[in-house]
């Protein structure tokens, strides 16, 4: 779908999808806006009504909802919608959404508490699985990426918000992890296990676009943005490089199933994608590594 095309599907009221009611498309929207702003449409005139509708309808009490509640405030749609907001320059916008994370989102894995927020919780929710992640008392790694990647995002636009503690906590887990290992050593399996792919393990490859499962590239990211340490990275990194095809570029190897989004093109593992080249370069690691 080209942006023209999602442009002429937007409805009256700045949505998207076929939902009856604005709070049923918060999400259809949320993805919709996503996609053109990550695909390098951030300048398509629809995306500012799709904003005026998110602030209206998807913001409750500073928290990103999914149906316009404060029970279905979601870590990883308040992260999105907060990201939305900062790239589009709407500070205004994002301020509540930045401060709420600040506020609200725990980092914890298993018995390892690595920041808790000193105020009022939000919900015992927030400890615990949900979106396909992690374990039980642990935070949900979907929703702790697209979250702390908002901060880091408000962060290099000189949005004050206080999201060091939480950047640094990201940080301690994440090489802990190595990205994107359990304590089994296994890789995390976030997007759910199927009889295709009974390790869960699909969530690794490079996607365009997103929903609300990462991709490697999207981890590695966010994990650059907060300082990991390249050597604690190694295995993401090597198999990212791993894609790479022999003429050049990397390939898009995966697909979200959204109903309403930008698609410029379709999965092919035999042929460069620019929008995922273009992501794989931005993380600076194409070249060879010192030391590996």
């Amino acid at each position: 779908m080209t942006p023209e095309e999602l442009a002429g599907r937007q409805r009256d009221d700045g949505s998207w999808g076929d939902q009856g009611t604005a709070r049923a498309r918060i999400v259809t929207t949320i993805f919709a806006a996503r996609s053109l702003q990550e695909g390098g449409h951030g300048d398509q005139p629809c995306l500012g009504p799709a904003l005026d509708f998110l602030t209206a309808t998807a913001v409750v009490d500073g928290g990103g909802s999914i149906g316009g509640t404060r029970e279905t405030v979601l870590s990883c749609y308040t992260g999105m919608l907060a990201r939305l907001f900062v790239r589009a320059g709407r500070h205004q916008e994002a301020r509540p959404l930045l401060e709420w994370i600040v506020a609200h989102q725990p980092v914890v894995f298993g018995d390892v508490v690595y920041h808790r927020p000193a105020g009022p919780g939000w919900g015992d929710y927030l400890l615990h699985k949900y979106g396909g992640c992690m374990a039980a008392s642990t935070t949900c790694l979907l929703g702790l990426v697209p979250a702390v990647s908002a901060l880091a995002t408000a962060r290099e636009a000189g949005l004050a918000v206080g999201g060091e503690a939480h950047e640094a906590a990201l940080r301690r887990l994440l090489v802990d992890r190595r990205l994107m290992f359990g304590r089994s050593g296994e890789v995390m399996p976030l997007a759910g296990r199927t009889k295709a792919d009974p390790a869960g393990t699909r969530w690794l490859v490079p996607a365009f676009p997103l929903d609300y499962v990462i991709d490697l590239v999207e981890l590695i990211d966010v994990a650059r943005r907060v300082g990991v340490p390249l050597d604690a990275m190694g295995e993401a990194v090597d198999l990212v490089q791993s894609w790479a095809l022999p003429d050049g570029g990397w390939p898009m190897l995966g697909k979200r199933r959204l109903p309403v989004a930008y698609r410029p093109e379709a999965p092919d593992r035999r042929r460069a994608s620019p929008t995922i080249t273009r992501r794989v370069e931005a993380l600076g690691l194409t070249a060879a590594q010192p030391g590996r």
